[in-house]
């Protein structure tokens, strides 16, 4: 029979099964009347001629099945069969049922909930037009790691290469006073290459993106808003393109609106168009742009990094003095969006995986349980012609069945958890993709929910289908224990597996927490109660000159130290834990080339910075008077020169004073002597523990103080006082050694935000927020105060990525813990169950209570230790992957082991009082008489 014939016959027996059936009844019914007229006409009387017609076709039930099967559909009735019959016996049980799905909906829905993460971050392509061919582009330096580009650098690449089709430069994402109503409010801005958007293949929901010319000519006045911007300030007008705000005091017009799903290289609110001039992009050697190419199709990443670097070879031999070190660096786009985050990413999947595998081991123990109360029903099929094939087959089809509803629920757990996901995710964790639960998510909860159908299933088929129907159908007193006993060692070994499983995500939790412990416990260097911190930003339009700015902060200053309820106010260029900003210097003496001293951190500050923040002055002194117009002097001048040569003469007349922190003086002598000099205790502790790192590291200025000694950053410094290391990054990072400037010296940046810092008297730093936007705004309506956070709050979100992942952890080890002390409590249920009749026989012979209770508790004593040990050794494998994500803590750490193991074994003894107390009620006579 042809395909075709086979489709339309199963289609038809499928879709139109009672007509199939009556037209079958009437065949067989016509054959049959048609044998007794035959018999009839031989001369038999009426009932004898059907009895042996009846006997000539063998039955009528067995011809219909024969006729059936020849339909070869017989195998889907079948199963419709087994299906409800599955359905049947799961409503039979209801609360063994109840408690399955619920277990199984939350082990399914927490893995499609991580699952949709790894989906989006990991395995989908990036939402690019061909996406593989899109790299991130970085330069090396002199010192290690990778680096903005250099605007020169970046254009000779473009000029020069042969394997891009495109290049595109873009900044990082800066602050900006915007007006879209009548107040101005801070908010986020990147600028641009024209051809941003145009080579990563995005186009614009609404309106457009940048055309070409667009980043000529000092830059057009033309801004896209993002998706989330333009609702809060828009209310998600679409007439707003063609509409006009102002940024930073100019009109800028709107041009398009951005999807909502786009938030790549960094957060942004608007993106305006980047000045492409030479000039605009910086001197060589200033490294401050990211870049973004295209290769050409058929070009490996291996060999366009060939090309480039065949260019910065050659740019380094044209410009020694510059890009001495300075090579490409090319990544694949997306490996360099997503970083280490891949690596967090799987950790919490293989954790989430461990919380299914103990809910399988869960709902297996439960239909191991059941499975032996089905015994005789299962004889009686067995005896009645049913194959184990045939019985296996249904208890498979009622796992199963249990698993796709448990699966069905977990698909609503997920869209929950996903939606919690994307409300906690910190804006640091990488979303290239949408995180939803999408189809591929949904494909992997049907595959999913297959796999640990017939994973708890199987176990609890295979022991039921082997049941001896002889012995099963005894009666209850006198049938043999042997299949129990037989059943029981698969039961103990799923506990065990559990409380395995268990102890080590509670360990891999517990060692996350210990890491975010240590981190809050982490000497920032900074003292930060009622320390509030905002940015103010001056538009260059407004605040043309040095002097205009300098007047502004310095009256801003003055304001804010004669405010009730501030102690001390400064302004800064930056503040800790948000970032850097290094560069070179040279030791007189020790280098002599451009490019190939120390890397050291700058920050610029005016008024009691180092008050406000509670940083220890450890030698020499702090910034006065005259260091600031010193360096005041120095900038009025410099300004006023036009050549290179004019600057390196004036740079020869002034040495300019500098303060430098404990790592860049790096002098035992030094710090010891200057200890008791120190105001407080607590700064002679901080101290004392950085003389004892700091011995044997390399120095500036070896064996000498570094006070009055000098250094070179285009001018001469010279190191006027010491004071503490301050956290420039994370937390996790070392501090880099640190100069502090005085304000002015980068006070001729426009456009850039400075940080106010103000120290109040008493509470909470949020409480100053008023009186320092008053102040601001008292010397200029249209300027926003930006960024407004207390450095509490900077330090909280410095440590977001690891609170994160310590909470989601933390919860699945939670879940985990609750499923084993469940599964424990019901293996000695079981087990308390089965041996009423022992327990009966042995108090009848004298056995006390207490004897019982500790028959019951050395069996779960048993495996709660067998669980732990492996559990134990488990989590140190295990741990070793974590280890680039803890701070402070070994991954083999002797006390989280130790502690979690014995919450571990406090749970699960406490989960057996129960069975315990059941033991210790039991009633002999009752027990004798036990079935």
């Amino acid at each position: 029979m042809r395909w075709l014939d086979k489709v339309r016959m199963l289609t038809r027996t499928l879709l139109r099964r009672r007509t199939e059936e009556r037209e079958l009844d009437a065949e067989l019914k016509f054959h049959l009347e048609h044998q007794i007229a035959q018999n009839l006409a031989a001369g038999m009387s009426a009932g004898e001629a059907r009895r042996v017609a009846l006997l000539d076709f063998g039955g009528l039930e067995q011809m219909k099945e024969d006729c059936r099967d020849m339909r070869k559909a017989n195998w889907i009735e079948d199963l419709l069969q087994d299906i409800r019959y599955a359905a049947r016996m799961l409503l039979s049980t209801p609360g063994v049922t109840v408690v399955a799905l619920l277990t199984l909906a939350l082990g399914i829905g927490a893995n499609t909930a991580i699952f949709s993460v790894v989906d989006a971050v990991l395995l989908k392509p990036l939402p690019f037009r061909q996406p593989q061919n899109v790299v991130a582009l970085w330069e090396t330096e002199s010192a290690p790691g990778s680096f903005p580009l250099n605007g020169a650098d970046y254009l000779d690449w473009r000029e020069h290469n042969k394997t891009f089709e495109d290049m595109t430069l873009y900044s990082w994402p800066n602050s900006a006073n915007v007006s879209a109503k009548d107040s101005s409010e801070g908010a986020t801005i990147i600028r641009t290459q024209a051809n941003f958007f145009s080579l990563l293949g995005v186009p614009a929901q609404i309106g457009r993106t940048f055309s070409t010319g667009e980043d000529q000519n000092g830059g057009s006045h033309v801004a896209i808003l993002s998706d989330a911007f333009w609702k809060k300030q828009f209310g998600a007008r679409p007439d707003i393109v063609s509409g006009t705000l102002r940024l930073n005091g100019e009109p800028y017009s709107v041009i398009g609106v951005m999807p909502a799903w786009y938030r790549m290289q960094a957060a942004a609110d608007l993106w305006v168009p980047l000045d492409m001039a030479q000039d605009k992009l910086g001197p060589r050697g200033n490294h401050q742009w990211r870049s973004i190419g295209r290769v050409k199709n058929g070009v490996t990443v291996a060999q366009a990094r060939a090309d480039l670097h065949t260019i910065a070879q050659g740019l380094e031999k044209q410009y020694p003095d510059h890009n001495r070190g300075v090579d490409a660096i090319v990544k694949p786009m997306k490996e360099d969006l997503i970083g280490d985050f891949s690596s967090q990413v799987l950790i919490l999947f293989g954790a989430v995986a461990l919380v299914l595998l103990i809910a399988c081991a869960n709902v297996a123990n439960l239909l191991l349980a059941r499975s032996t109360s089905r015994r005789r029903e299962i004889a009686v099929r067995n005896a009645l012609g049913a194959s184990r094939g045939r019985l296996v087959r249904q208890m498979l089809t009622e796992s199963l069945l249990l698993s796709l509803a448990g699966g069905g629920l977990g698909v609503a757990i997920a869209y929950a958890g996903v939606t919690l996901l994307r409300s906690l995710l910190p804006v640091t964790v990488p979303q290239p993709n949408p995180i939803t639960v999408g189809l591929q998510p949904l494909l992997f909860t049907l595959v999913i929910s297959l796999f640990v159908g017939v994973l708890f299933g199987l176990a609890p088929a295979m022991q039921s289908s082997s049941v001896d129907s002889a012995e099963a159908l005894k009666p209850k007193g006198m049938a043999g224990d042997s299949a129990s006993k037989r059943g029981q060692w698969l039961r103990d070994a799923l506990v065990v597996s559990e409380l395995a499983l268990s102890l080590a995500l509670l360990i891999g939790a517990g060692l996350l927490l210990r890491t975010f412990a240590n981190l809050r416990a982490t000497d920032t260097g900074v003292r930060g109660d009622g320390v509030l911190t905002a940015s103010v930003l001056l538009p260059a339009k407004k605040y043309e000159t040095f002097e205009h700015g300098r007047a502004f902060f310095l009256q801003l200053l003055g304001k804010l130290q004669a405010a009730p309820g501030i102690r001390a106010a400064a302004i800064a260029t930056k503040l800790p834990m948000r970032g850097g900003n290094n560069g070179y210097i040279k030791i007189p003496g020790q280098q002599e080339e451009e490019m190939t001293g120390p890397l050291v951190e700058a920050t610029s500050v005016r008024g009691e910075y180092f008050k406000a923040f509670r940083i220890p002055l450890i030698a020499g002194r702090e910034f006065e008077a005259q260091d600031y117009e010193l360096t005041a002097k120095f900038m009025r001048e410099y300004l006023l020169t036009k050549v290179p040569e004019e600057r390196n003469a004036l740079a020869k007349k002034y040495e300019l004073p500098a303060v430098i922190n404990l790592t860049m003086a790096r002098q035992f002598v030094l710090l010891c002597q200057r200890v008791a000099l120190l105001r407080n205790l607590r700064e002679q502790v901080f101290a004392h523990e950085l003389c004892g790192q700091l011995t044997m590291a390399r120095t500036f200025w070896p064996k000498q103080e570094a006070v009055g000694k000098v250094f070179e950053s285009f001018v001469l410094f010279r190191v006027i006082g010491v004071v503490g290391d301050v956290k420039q990054q994370e937390l996790r990072s070392a501090a880099m050694p640190e100069t502090y400037y005085p304000l002015e010296w980068d006070l001729n940046n426009p456009n850039f935000p400075y940080s106010i810092v103000v120290q109040g008297s008493a509470g909470s730093g949020e409480a100053l927020t008023p009186t320092v936007r008053s102040a601001v705004q008292s010397m200029d309506d249209s300027l926003a105060l930006i960024s407004v956070r207390t450095m509490p709050q900077i330090i909280a979100e410095s440590m977001l990525d690891t609170q994160y992942e310590a909470v989601l952890l933390g919860t699945m080890a939670i879940l985990a813990l609750i499923l084993a002390a469940v599964g424990t409590y019901g293996v000695m249920s079981y087990i308390v169950g089965r041996r009423t009749n022992e327990i009966g026989i042995r108090m009848a012979l004298g056995a006390a209570r207490p004897q019982i209770v500790g028959l019951v508790l050395r069996q779960a004593g048993t495996l709660v230790l067998l669980g732990i040990v492996i559990g134990l050794l488990g989590a140190a494998a295990a741990a070793r992957l974590m280890q680039g994500l803890l701070v402070g803590v070994k991954p083999v750490d002797p006390l989280t082991y130790g502690g979690l193991a014995g919450v571990l074994a406090g749970v699960a003894l406490l989960a057996c009082l129960l069975p315990v107390r059941r033991a210790m009620r039991v009633d002999p006579m009752v027990a004798l008489r036990y079935e």
